[in-house]
């Protein structure tokens, strides 16, 4: 089940509408910043463990003739 993230009423998992039904609240841009940053932050989190990681790998770089 899903439920509006603002009122906190269930929504069927079938109801495909973007605008909860009780409280007109548009589900997919309720608090858009807010989720934005946190991916944000998710992300850079994410790049800092790929970075750390690659960087213990030894490569085997061509020198510059």
């Amino acid at each position: 089940m899903r439920t509006c993230p603002k009122c906190g009423k269930r929504l069927s998992p079938v109801y495909f509408k973007t605008v909860c039904r009780y409280c007109g609240a548009d589900l997919l841009y309720y608090r858009y910043e807010e989720r934005l940053e946190q991916d944000a932050r998710k992300a850079a989190a994410q790049e800092e463990t790929v970075r750390r990681l690659l960087n213990k790998l030894p490569l085997r770089r061509k020198k510059a003739p």
